[in-house]
């Protein structure tokens, strides 16, 4: 059963994102801060709502112009990851909210914006911090596509998926006291959508 099955992988994935920031912070950080506040795992507070709402709908249309670009690049859409949830109907929603929200937005959240922003910007600084894991990001999106589609929309794609990132990283660092959450709401969007695409037709296997 596809619900079953997606909660497995969710499982697993968290366990398998988590393990090497829980073991950074077991040795580095145990007897100074929680995991969950060390992770940014808390509830944020803006310094500037209407500057967070504008970054964050940046990054939305960001990561929503490059996933969209992506879609409609591969002739073949059934090797994407979302396109089992094609013709579903109502019975694929649960299992998409867990991997959009879990399976993949948070456990990306966990160990960029997470783990990789906030230990590159104590190490060196804010500003590499946050261009290293957005670039991190958007290869992450781009590499694995290399031989499935051309060389040139892979490459548009970590671009868009990079900017997308950086900006994740300036709202949650920058706006956001450290939270990873916002960031984290709307990864899981995007990825919502785009998995809503395929269970009601928008886009044809």
């Amino acid at each position: 059963m596809l619900l079953v099955q997606t909660i497995i992988d969710t499982v697993i994935q968290i366990i398998l994102f988590s393990a090497i920031p829980l073991f950074w912070w077991l040795f580095s950080a145990r007897k100074k801060e929680r995991f969950l506040l060390w992770i940014g795992l808390t509830k944020p507070k803006f310094n500037s709502r209407i500057k967070s709402i504008v970054v964050s709908l940046i990054s939305f249309f960001l990561l929503l112009s490059s996933g969209l670009f992506l879609l409609y690049s591969f002739e073949d859409k059934s090797l994407l990851a979302n396109a089992k949830y094609a013709g579903l109907g109502i019975s694929g929603v649960p299992p998409i909210l867990i991997y959009s929200v879990f399976q993949t937005g948070l456990c990306e959240e966990i160990l960029f914006r997470g783990f990789l922003n906030k230990r590159f910007s104590i190490k060196f600084g804010n500003i590499f911090g946050n261009i290293a894991q957005a670039t991190l990001f958007g290869l992450l999106h781009g590499v694995l596509l290399f031989g499935n589609i051309s060389a040139i929309t892979v490459i548009i794609a970590i671009i868009f998926s990079s900017i997308a990132g950086w900006f994740m990283g300036y709202l949650n660092e920058n706006l956001g006291n450290g939270s990873i959450i916002p960031s984290w709401i709307i990864h899981s969007l995007i990825n919502i959508s785009s998995s809503f695409m395929f269970l009601f037709g928008v886009i044809a296997v």
